[in-house]
């Protein structure tokens, strides 16, 4: 999942950068920023802790604390976790679990930087199907037979009592995928380039997916249905804000910036066959 944990990160950078000096003052002080994305049934592989007034410089370098402390307990468990470069920390013994909560804590500077969080439990989904036929619309004469068959949309449901937040990733896992629409393919500057859709996370136990307009490739299609926390709604709601309506970047780090925050997810496979 560090391909999520990366994208989250990201949203990090782009609201504390896009931020004002005069209207966050914790930017401009060096205040650590954490990111960390705890996934049920993984290892943590991904914890990261930067310095806030790095967001605020000119050029694109980050500063980077490497040699913390950082411990995580869970009940009577404590692990601390290994520095490898750039920021990032991992501890491969600790395997996160389901319904269970988690403590961060480290110090700097004689503050104790922490946070906590509970990891969700997996919620099962269901697609409406796990295969659809598409034509193939070629560059070389409009479309075929006329027009097109209709196939109805690929439906993605789960169970949401409790009214949480979830998000969806669809993705190819073709190594070379062939195009469904040879326009399409004679736009794309790199056609090795898998496709790849992530929903933004909002409160819901259903995600439709259009064929037409929304698959462009054939093969073996993965899809991820992720829980996630308010906090990381919160932080991904966020980073589209206008930086004159900010005052304070959301964060669940004590003494700190940043999101320690707990993700579960289920995964489905649905194909697209050429006809």
């Amino acid at each position: 999942m560090k391909y999520i944990s990366y994208l989250a990160f990201l949203m990090i950078i782009l609201l504390l950068s896009s931020c004002e000096e005069t209207s966050i003052s914790s930017v401009d002080a060096e205040t650590p920023v954490v990111s960390s994305y705890l996934y049920a049934g993984q290892s943590l592989d991904s914890l990261r802790v930067t310095l806030s007034n790095s967001y605020a410089r000119e050029d694109t370098q980050l500063l980077t604390l490497d040699e913390l402390e950082i411990s995580i307990t869970e009940g009577d468990n404590s692990y601390r976790l290994n520095p490898f470069g750039e920021g990032y920390y991992q501890q491969a013994a600790l395997i996160i679990a389901a319904e269970k909560s988690y403590n961060l804590e480290f110090e700097w500077r004689g503050a104790t930087i922490s946070a906590s969080t509970f990891v969700p439990a997996k919620r099962e989904a269901k697609l409406s199907t796990s295969l659809i036929e598409m034509e193939k619309i070629t560059n070389t004469g409009g479309f075929p037979g006329g027009g097109f068959t209709q196939i109805d949309p690929i439906e993605i449901s789960w169970d949401n009592p409790e009214g949480d937040y979830y998000y969806v990733l669809i993705e190819n896992l073709e190594t070379n995928p062939e195009y469904v629409n040879d326009f399409i393919a004679d736009l794309e500057e790199d056609l090795g380039q898998r496709f790849r859709r992530i929903t933004e996370p909002d409160i819901t136990d259903f995600y439709s997916i259009n064929p037409r307009r929304e698959i462009t490739q054939y093969g073996t299609h993965r899809v991820i249905i992720f829980r996630v926390s308010p906090e990381y709604a919160a932080l991904y709601q966020t980073s589209g804000t206008s930086s004159q309506s900010l005052s304070e970047p959301p964060s669940n780090i004590e003494n700190g910036l940043g999101i320690f925050t707990g993700v579960s997810s289920d995964t489905l496979y649905f194909e697209v066959k050429k006809i």
